[in-house]
């Protein structure tokens, strides 16, 4: 939890928080999407991938009940938050809008 805090609370960019669990499909489906957005964006974004069989505290906190399930956060609060896979497209999107 204090990791959290530190790499995705106080990180001073947009902060993409992928929860995901081994066995989901789309979940996979997301990971290429995500690392892409790591590239194009440097040091603009922080990615950072949260298992729900291990977090527990991080699912309870913020409520995670599928996955993928995708919060935006900037200056320590989400701004975004889905469930499910998306097209990179709609993630630069938000990241272009609050970056």
């Amino acid at each position: 939890m204090d990791e959290f805090e530190e790499k995705v609370i106080c990180f001073p960019g947009v902060a993409i928080v992928d929860f995901y669990s081994d066995s989901c499909v789309p979940c996979k489906r997301m990971s290429p999407v995500l690392s892409a957005l790591e590239t194009k964006y440097e040091s603009d974004i922080f990615v950072a991938k949260v298992n729900i069989a291990y977090e527990k505290e991080l699912v309870n906190k913020f409520q995670v009940i599928s996955t993928p399930t995708f919060l935006f956060f900037k200056n320590g609060e989400v701004i975004e938050r889905f469930s499910g896979a998306k097209k990179k497209e709609e993630l630069e999107q938000i990241i272009e809008a609050n970056k």
